[in-house]
């Protein structure tokens, strides 16, 4: 049953590289040593005085303990644990040990143990330890509405659940219309294969319109098209609007096509009708439809929210309806209006429908801004770029104050010893409710630490944007400077690549797998590598700068060379793929301004303006011309088919 805390402690023992960022000194590599040997199942040695003395000795205590829960756990450790808990009571080294060590107790069944320390846990899998251990124990009042209410969640549950739900079965606690609940609940949440899964308990004659549903947002173009052309099969209004806005998404061209014949079915509410259209209209626009301004045009008032007021807009400049995008503009509500986004292109329209001349004062109003779109203006005017930097304060005094917190000591070695999240979790219990001030000390402290991630976002929290300088760093020169010359490709593009993968954290790692710097996929660097007659790297050798860096870069030329040069479609294919970017692109040369407002990944649209915004900080803060915005974005079009 607890397979999964195993595994999950295993990772954690046998995953983890212990590399340093920086020369930790003597006592750092020993604590190094000390914790590889724990990685690799390798016979201790003895500690000496100095490892013993060192700041994060604690950090290696508990790494032991974790890795004894799973060799050797017995009561002695238990105790010992605990001993260690208490004395650390309210430090970050206690949350992961804690977990780790109530997991172990479960698994043992040590319930007079575990329940009377486990009053606080939130994680799925504790509590439902939590749970089997009260019923283990006699504990029933109110258990069973503490089990149930667990079990009528819409989602995947720990398998250390399964004892107690499978006593809420015996007490035939879980009547029919709560598992109709819960699948409906699933569905709403679009998980179709875990509604099906919790449809078994639903009654037949509950459960077809369920199984409907679920079809709906498993095969939506398939589903939609049977009642399209079946007007009299019942489907739940519901399930109708969340297979139809599924399709929209994945097929717009599909979606339109069924709309008016989903709309002749007979006893379709006017909301559901404002629904479905509303949704066509925003797949069109997604899919870059030449229908999606008439759509737009069509809805009623009640459809009209502010997705659909920016996407609108976006499809009348994709269409080059300028007078449309302007009228839509100006019945925008104050809170979009006055952003820079829509002020710009506010300007555009006008510039396309009045001329230049009567744009100028609008352009001007944002041309002093260091933001895309406040370059964009400065482009349209022919002005020089404000950067509008300002060095924040740099008080040498009160960074030492700060640096010598028990907190950040430890901060500072963990970081030393490669252990970023553990060095984060310090710094953020000791800085984390620091007035501003101290935190742009922090911040100032971190960069000559060499921590930029960390002095990035004490900048951020504390509201300091002006700093350019330090907002934007230069680290990692030696690597960067190779990676450049390789691939041919300014250090300022890699470098604005690197701030926006990964905020400068080499050990960086997404849910998708992406790893180091520049967030490879370990499958796009080996092959890249092999392109380029490159070292292969292995999972772990993407975090180390010298190899992550240059694979990056490659890629990013590949990506050049595919598209012409054109740096906005190569940004885009590199945060989405080449695949994406093929749907994306237009049937003619287009403003490259508008192609990339119309991108309809909003985490993409917002990566490629982003790294354009730190290409041209990066070269101010190296005291360089930084580039204009309109020489690094071309036109976009199609372009000729890559070999690769």
């Amino acid at each position: 049953m607890y397979s999964k805390w195993l595994l999950a402690l295993s990772l954690f023992l046998g995953g983890v590289q212990f590399v340093p960022a920086a020369d930790p000194g003597s006592a750092g590599r020993d604590f190094i040593d000390a914790m590889q040997r724990i990685r690799l199942n390798q016979p201790e040695a003895a500690d000496s005085p100095a490892l013993k003395a060192f700041a994060i000795y604690d950090y290696l205590v508990a790494a032991r303990f974790r890795r004894d829960l799973i060799k050797q756990p017995d009561a002695a450790l238990d105790g010992t644990i605990e001993a260690f808990l208490q004395a650390h009571a309210g430090q970050p080294i206690t949350r992961g040990l804690r977990r780790d060590w109530l997991l172990s107790l479960a698994q043992r069944r040590r319930w007079d143990w575990f329940l009377p320390r486990s009053p606080d846990v939130s994680d799925a899998p504790l509590v439902c330890a939590r749970l089997e251990g009260r019923l283990a124990t006699g504990d029933m009042q109110g258990l069973g509405a503490a089990v149930l209410a667990r079990w009528s969640l819409p989602q995947k549950q720990p398998a250390e659940c399964d004892n107690v739900f499978a006593w809420l079965r015996q007490q035939n606690l879980l009547t029919p219309a709560l598992a109709e609940t819960k699948t409906r609940a699933a569905l709403a949440a679009d998980n179709p294969r875990l509604a099906r899964e919790f449809a078994a308990d639903v009654p037949v004659a509950r459960s077809a319109a369920l199984l409907q549903w679920s079809d709906l947002l498993e095969a939506p173009k398939s589903a939609l098209t049977v009642l399209a052309t079946h007007p009299t099969l019942p489907v739940e209004p519901d399930a109708l609007a969340a297979g139809f806005e599924k399709l929209t998404r994945a097929d717009s061209a599909a979606a339109l096509k069924l709309l008016s014949p989903l709309l002749a079915r007979q006893g379709l509410a006017p909301a559901l009708q404002a629904r479905l259209r509303r949704a066509a209209a925003l797949g069109a626009a997604y899919g870059r439809d030449p229908q999606a301004v008439a759509a737009f045009d069509g809805l009623t008032a009640d459809a009209v929210d502010s997705q659909v007021e920016e996407w609108r807009v976006r499809a009348a400049l994709w269409s080059g309806d300028y007078g449309m995008a302007l009228r839509w503009l100006d019945g925008m509500p104050a809170g979009l209006a006055t952003q820079p986004r829509w002020r710009y292109w506010r300007a555009r329209a006008v510039a396309a429908t009045a001329g230049a001349d009567a744009a100028a004062v609008l352009f001007g109003e944002i041309a002093e801004m260091r933001d895309y779109y406040g370059y964009l203006a400065a482009d349209r005017l022919h002005r020089s770029y404000h950067l509008n930097a300002r060095p924040s304060p740099d008080d040498v005094k009160a960074q030492a104050e700060i640096a010598v917190q028990a907190g950040l000591i430890r901060a500072r070695e963990l970081f030393a010893c490669d252990m970023a999240d553990d060095a984060a979790a310090e710094w953020t219990a000791a800085l984390g409710g620091a007035e501003p001030a101290v935190k742009v000390q922090a911040a100032h402290l971190a960069a000559r630490w060499g921590w930029y991630a960390e002095s990035i976002t004490m900048l951020a929290q504390a509201g300091e944007w002006d700093d350019v300088r330090l907002r934007y760093p230069r680290p990692y020169p030696v690597a960067v400077a190779a990676a450049s010359q390789l691939a041919s490709v300014p250090a300022d593009w890699i470098l604005g690549v690197m701030r926006q993968e990964s905020l400068y954290r080499k050990d960086a790692v997404s849910r998708a797998d992406a790893r180091g710097l520049m967030q490879m996929l370990p499958a796009t660097a080996t092959a890249v590598a092999r392109r380029w007659h490159l070292p292969l790297p292995d999972k772990d050798s993407l975090f180390e700068p010298s190899v992550a860096v240059p694979l990056g870069a490659a890629y990013l030329r590949e990506l050049l060379d595919r598209y012409s040069g054109r740096l906005d479609l190569s940004l885009a294919a590199y945060n989405a793929g080449p695949v994406s970017v093929a749907r994306w692109l237009p049937p003619k040369t287009m403003d490259a301004d508008i192609w990339i407002e119309n991108i309809p990944y909003t985490e993409t649209r917002n990566y490629v303006q982003h790294i354009l915004e730190h290409i041209v900080a990066l070269a101010s803060v190296r005291d360089g011309e930084p580039p204009r915005l309109d020489a690094l974005m071309s036109p976009a079009e199609s372009p000729k088919p890559a070999l690769w």
